[in-house]
């Protein structure tokens, strides 16, 4: 398998530097102990003081709008960038807002609406029906979201049981308040303020907005990563800019010198290339560009792609070559020997990161790795800042290409590269191993910390989103790269583009099959 390492689309709009998010956002804490801080008094106030309604259930109302928002917050992973932040704040506030469900499945109905198109995102059973109904609607959100939630299959299993598992128990504590004989105390003090609240923000960020867009609706649209605080300047919409005129392949071949193959799975071989002297400024190359090899084969010239899998500053090139069924090119490439004479054409492509980015989540399958490679090594020795979470897709350890290499580079930059290899052959060895049973040669090897994982099956659908909601979420990560054939790389774009991570930031190989 050959990968054109070009990138794939052009951005529409000038790309705006990632929202930076401290650990924990701390105006959002402040804004829960106010929200929580005001709640007890004005329970204090209906219960101790026995203080008349129409003075604490506007307070209450208050704090449940206060809480709603910190909630909101942390369902746009915007709380802070720890995932556990956003879930401890999430989770502390939805039972202030409503009885009915959990934080996670809140946020996923929440995001779901993010990803319709619309551009408020706006909630259908707050939008639409009878005039004379709509305060009702408003006052019954979460009803919608828990039936919404309720009427999508496929969910994560520990999601559902958390919000089957709310659903079940605040309303059985609500009966057995009411039972005991305190129903106007729990009106007064939670369900009135509850459902004023909710059918005063569902006015806020639904209804109104249909009548009237403001500037914050239309921030949160385009930027809903950003937290609440920073709404303060609306800028003006930016002109697209052309895109930049693609310099050309070079179009001259010059023959090198096979020095070097090494066999790195029993179908694919790594081959070195010796560069003359007067051809290395030609033949100099950023990390993730591609050489374009030729070679006459049964008297027909063919020509193929292949990514450049050495670091710039090794004195010789080296491509990596998997032999697939029926390519010309690739069953060529395996027969090389020393000595032989390859014509190459100089490095080109754009498969390369824009700075020097905080963390970058790179996407392999297969011989995908050949030009993610270089640009991750390149990009931890040059940048000592910078951090690598590499998802590397094969069927089993046989079939992995430089697994040796891998492993001794998470060791060298002691976590800032992090493996998670997923093994499409549950009968792999290295999964057993993963799970304890591979035999240490000392104690040192049984102490030492592995920076990488070895998970069953392949990177679905439900896998990547899993990530993005959770550790790998975009507020996190600041450029992708992704190197895999389009049963693997088709749902990790979809993916990226439900969580709205811009295309500027998602680089890509495009894969061709001699």
């Amino acid at each position: 398998m050959t990968a054109d390492a070009q990138v794939q689309g052009v951005p529409q709009v000038v790309a705006e530097p990632p929202t930076r998010l401290p650990m924990v956002v701390v105006p959002t804490v402040a804004l829960v102990a106010c929200g929580l801080g005001l709640w007890s008094w004005a329970t204090l106030l209906a219960l101790v003081w026995h203080s008349p309604a129409w003075v604490t259930v506007p307070l209450h109302t208050l704090a449940v709008v206060a809480l709603f928002t910190v909630l909101h917050e942390a369902a746009h992973h915007a709380a802070g960038s720890l995932t556990w932040v956003n879930g401890a704040l999430g989770r502390v506030t939805v039972p202030f807002v409503s009885p009915f469900g959990g934080f996670p499945a809140a946020r996923y109905v929440h995001l779901t609406q993010h990803r319709s198109g619309s551009p408020e995102h706006l909630t259908p059973w707050n939008t639409r029906g009878p005039a004379w109904t709509l305060p009702l609607r408003w006052a019954s959100v979460d009803l919608w979201y828990a039936w919404r939630y309720l009427s999508t299959p496929g969910r994560p299993t520990a999601e559902s049981a958390e919000m089957l598992g709310m659903l079940v128990f605040l309303p059985c504590v609500l009966a057995a308040v009411v039972g005991t004989g305190h129903g106007w105390e729990l009106a007064v003090v939670y369900l009135v303020p509850q459902r004023l609240a909710l059918a005063l923000v569902s006015w806020c960020h639904d209804w109104r907005p249909r009548q009237r867009p403001t500037g914050y609706h239309r921030m949160h649209a385009e930027r809903p990563g950003r937290p609440f605080y920073r709404y303060t300047a609306i800028p003006l919409p930016r002109s697209p800019e052309p895109p930049a005129p693609a310099a050309e392949a070079p179009s001259e071949f010059h023959p090198l010198t096979v020095t070097g193959v090494r066999a790195l799975t029993g179908e694919a071989v790594a081959v070195t290339l010796a560069v003359s002297d007067g051809l290395r400024e030609v033949f100099r190359f950023a990390p993730g560009q591609h050489l374009v090899l030729r070679a006459e084969i049964d008297g027909e010239p063919v020509e193929r792609s292949y990514a450049i899998c050495a670091c710039p500053d090794e004195p010789e090139l080296r491509v990596a070559v998997k032999r697939v069924p029926g390519g010309r090119f690739s069953g060529y490439a395996m027969g090389l020997r020393l000595g032989d004479r390859v014509l190459a054409r100089p490095p080109s492509g754009t498969f390369t990161l824009r700075s020097e980015p905080r963390h970058v989540v790179a996407v392999a399958a297969g011989s995908g790795i050949a030009p993610v490679l270089p640009v991750v090594v390149h990009l931890l020795e040059k940048s000592p800042r910078s951090r690598v979470t590499l998802l590397y897709v094969n069927r089993s350890g046989n079939d992995t290409l430089f697994a040796d290499e891998l492993s001794e580079y998470a060791r060298r930059f002691e976590g800032r590269l992090r493996v998670t290899h997923y093994r499409t052959d549950e009968r792999d060895p290295s999964l057993r191993y993963a799970r304890g049973t591979r035999p240490f040669d000392s104690i040192g090897q049984a102490l030492a910390i592995s920076y990488e994982r070895y998970l069953p099956g392949g990177l679905d659908p439900g896998r990547i989103r899993g990530l993005l909601e959770a550790r790998l979420h975009p507020s996190k990560v600041d450029e992708w790269l992704l190197c895999a054939p389009p049963e693997v790389a088709g749902p990790v774009r979809s993916a990226l583009a439900e969580h709205a991570v811009p295309d500027e930031a998602v680089h890509v190989v495009h894969f061709h099959r001699p």
